[in-house]
């Protein structure tokens, strides 16, 4: 075990008979080996908060992190009969829906999706501005020039609970930019 006491006295050893300094020699070399097994470990371990989310993620598990972080949170079914779940951050209502859930319940990647209603609409500058000027979240127009922003999230290889709570704060930290960019009061 190496201590604040442990020195390394290369005279000291350089005296020692060769079965002596064989010893200390390997004990040098375990000490080492666990120290570096120690900080090897410590480096790939997983928060403790961090629950794996292997293949994608359920309605059940988005809505869950959604409620722990104290949002409503209803799990529904969309048109084509994948599941979503609805939601409110900063005074907007928002839809996440699944893909690639193939008629079942784990879907392996997200949207979170907002729409706003614009008197008149924006223009496809607008929109087009925001777009290249932000991350994360991307703008749209739908066929009236009301502007509805998305942020996609690929979850098939890999998830985590503490990854989706991260993405939820991004997303309910670009909504209220996103609504001062469009106007929307």
């Amino acid at each position: 075990m190496v201590t604040s006491e442990t020195r390394l006295d290369f005279a000291a050893a350089s005296r020692l008979k060769w079965p002596d300094r064989q010893a200390g020699v390997i004990e040098m070399i375990k000490q080492l080996i666990g120290l570096s097994a120690l900080v090897f470990a410590a480096s790939t371990a997983l928060p403790a908060a961090a629950v794996p989310l292997e293949g994608g993620l359920t309605a059940t598990q988005v809505a869950r992190v959604l409620q722990d972080k104290g949002y409503k949170a209803v799990i529904g079914v969309d048109d084509t009969g994948d599941p979503k779940v609805t939601s409110a951050a900063e005074g907007v209502n928002f839809t996440i829906f699944f893909y690639g859930c193939n008629h079942g319940p784990r879907c392996t990647s997200l949207t979170f999706q907002a729409g706003f209603h614009i008197d008149g609409g924006l223009t496809a500058e607008k929109i087009n501005g925001w777009n290249r000027d932000k991350r994360w979240l991307k703008g749209w127009l739908d066929n009236t020039n009301d502007p509805f922003c998305d942020m996609d999230i690929d979850a098939e290889h890999g998830f985590s609970s503490e990854l989706l709570d991260s993405y939820i704060d991004t997303w309910a930290e670009m909504l209220p930019a996103f609504k001062s960019y469009i106007g929307y009061d």
